[in-house]
C-alpha cells in the first residue's frame, strides 16, 4: 500500500510538471511582450509632437463668384478717357494717315502697254471707313500688233486712245482681317478692302468723268509700314478713232509700298 502511494505520487508529477513549466512559460511571454508594447508606445507617445498634420484641401467650399464689369458709364467718366478697344489688329488705322506710292499697270488696255507711277493720300477715321485722294501719270507704248496693223494693212490707228492721267477720290471700306504665312517662318497680318469713289481720266485727245471700285489688300510689314495691292476698274467716256464720243472701261493693277503716321499708341 506504501509503495502504491509513492507511485501515485510520482505519476502524478509526471504530468502535472509540465503543464505548470507551460503555463509559467506563457505568463513569462505575454508578460515580455507587454513590456514590449509599452515601450513602444511610450516612444510614440514622445514623439508625437513632432509629426505635423497634412492640410487637406476644402473642395466644398463655395468658390468666389467673379463681379460683374458695368462698361455703360465708361464713356461719360474722364478717367476712362484712354481707355481703347482690344482687337486682334497688328496695324491699327483708326487718326492714322497712310501714303503710299507704287507702280501701276494696265493690263485691259489692248493696243497699247501703258504703266505709270501712282501715289495715294488717305485717313482712316476708324478702322473700317476711310477717305483716299490718288493720283496716276502713265505713258504708253504701242504693241506689236499695231506696228503689224500699219505696216501689213496700211491703215492709221493714231487715233486710238489711250490714257495719260487718272485722279479722284475714294471710299475705303475694310471688311476682312487674316493672317497668312511666308514659306512656313514668318506669319504676315493682312486686311482686304473695297473702294469706291469718283474720279477724272485725261487721254490724249479727251477729258472724262470716271467712276471707279476696287479691291485691295494691305499686308503689314511692320505696325506702320505695309505692301499694298490694288485692283481698280474705272468707268469712263472717250472718243473713237472717228472722233465720236463712246463708253469705255480700264482695269488698273497697282502695287505700292504705304506708311502710317503717326506711330500708334503702345499699351
Amino acid at each position: 500500500m506504501k509503495y502504491f502511494a509513492t507511485a501515485l505520487i510520482l505519476t502524478s508529477l509526471l504530468f502535472l510538471t509540465p503543464k505548470v513549466v507551460a503555463q509559467e512559460a506563457t505568463q513569462v511571454s505575454t508578460q515580455s511582450e507587454q513590456k514590449d508594447i509599452d515601450v513602444v508606445e511610450g516612444l510614440l507617445e514622445s514623439n508625437k509632437s513632432d509629426f505635423k498634420a497634412i492640410p487637406t484641401k476644402d473642395f466644398t467650399r463655395p468658390k468666389n463668384q467673379q463681379q460683374k464689369v458695368e462698361y455703360l458709364g465708361v464713356q461719360t467718366q474722364n478717367f476712362y478717357t484712354d481707355l481703347g478697344a482690344v482687337q486682334r489688329n497688328y496695324m491699327p488705322k483708326m487718326g492714322r494717315w497712310l501714303l503710299s506710292g507704287g507702280l501701276t499697270l494696265l493690263p485691259s488696255d489692248s493696243f497699247y502697254r501703258t504703266f505709270g507711277l501712282s501715289f495715294k493720300t488717305s485717313y482712316h477715321f476708324t478702322e473700317t471707313w476711310g477717305l483716299e485722294l490718288f493720283g496716276s501719270a502713265f505713258t504708253s507704248a504701242a504693241r506689236d500688233e499695231v506696228a503689224k496693223i500699219e505696216s501689213v494693212q496700211n491703215l492709221d490707228i493714231s487715233n486710238l486712245s489711250y490714257i495719260k492721267q487718272y485722279y479722284g477720290l475714294n471710299i475705303y471700306f475694310n471688311s476682312m482681317y487674316g493672317k497668312t504665312s511666308l514659306l512656313g517662318k514668318k506669319i504676315i497680318p493682312f486686311e482686304i478692302y473695297q473702294t469706291f469713289g469718283i474720279g477724272k481720266i485725261r487721254t490724249q485727245n479727251y477729258e472724262s468723268s470716271a467712276f471707279q471700285i476696287g479691291l485691295g489688300d494691305l499686308f503689314s510689314l511692320s505696325r506702320s509700314t505695309t505692301l499694298r495691292v490694288d485692283l481698280t476698274w474705272a468707268f469712263y467716256s472717250t472718243k473713237n478713232y472717228v472722233n465720236e464720243q463712246q463708253a469705255a472701261n480700264s482695269i488698273f493693277l497697282t502695287i505700292s509700298y504705304g506708311r502710317f503716321f503717326p506711330e500708334p499708341n503702345y499699351r
